[in-house]
């Protein structure tokens, strides 16, 4: 019973991590969403980028026109990349966190990336709030609460902390993985104390006297 848990857990698990893999692999990168998408980022942001030869570049970017981009990197000479080559870009940082005064651009730039619709949790005046992202803004962005009806809306100037928060799906999978961990480490350990006892009841004295215990000499 406990391993068919096991592998039911896993199956599940599994089945959300492809879907997420799908979902992702869905989602096409064109030359305007590129243009796009660098705008949002503007020169300044460290980028991430896989071209459509399969080279990966990172590195700042220092310039932006209508055809594509420049991007700069250390020890590395500036490069130009038109937008038509470009197969994913995504922003260096995973996160913003204030270190003294606000950095709005910089703010900005996560938001962006994490695009509308997505859970983010938020620091800001004081506050730590969880929800959706509703709409994008040039100054300010606006986020549904969980489990509350009115959205806020916060300036990127006030933003000390903002990052992906875990997803409904993320935050079922971890704890069904965790279990599955300790159920397949349970599993392990009664298995082990199962041939122990079985091997302390079973090794015993050969009547005949020729040194193999009564289950080796029959």
């Amino acid at each position: 019973m406990l391993r068919k848990t096991v592998a039911v857990a896993l199956a599940f698990c599994l089945y959300h991590l492809s879907l997420v893999k799908s979902i992702s692999a869905a989602t096409p990168f064109y030359p305007a969403t590129v243009r796009q998408q660098v705008s949002e980022f503007g020169v300044g942001a460290r980028v991430g980028l896989k071209l459509a030869g399969g080279e990966k570049l990172r590195g700042s970017i220092s310039a932006i026109d209508d055809q594509g981009l420049v991007l700069s990197a250390q020890n590395r000479a500036v490069r130009r990349i038109a937008y038509d080559e470009v197969a994913q870009l995504r922003l260096a940082e995973r996160a913003y966190r204030a270190k003294g005064e606000t950095d709005p651009a910089a703010a900005r730039r996560i938001v962006v990336s994490l695009g509308m619709g997505r859970h983010a949790v938020v620091k800001f005046a004081g506050r730590e709030v969880h929800g959706h992202i509703q709409a994008i803004e040039a100054d300010h962005f606006t986020l549904l609460p969980d489990r509350a009806t009115a959205p806020v809306r916060i300036a990127y100037s006030e933003v000390r902390y903002v990052e992906k928060n875990l997803s409904l799906g993320a935050t079922v999978v971890l704890p069904v993985m965790i279990a599955a961990r300790l159920a397949a480490a349970a599993s392990v350990a009664a298995t082990r104390n199962e041939r122990q006892t079985w091997r302390s009841h079973s090794c015993v004295p050969c009547p005949h006297s020729c040194g193999l215990s009564g289950v080796e000499h029959w």
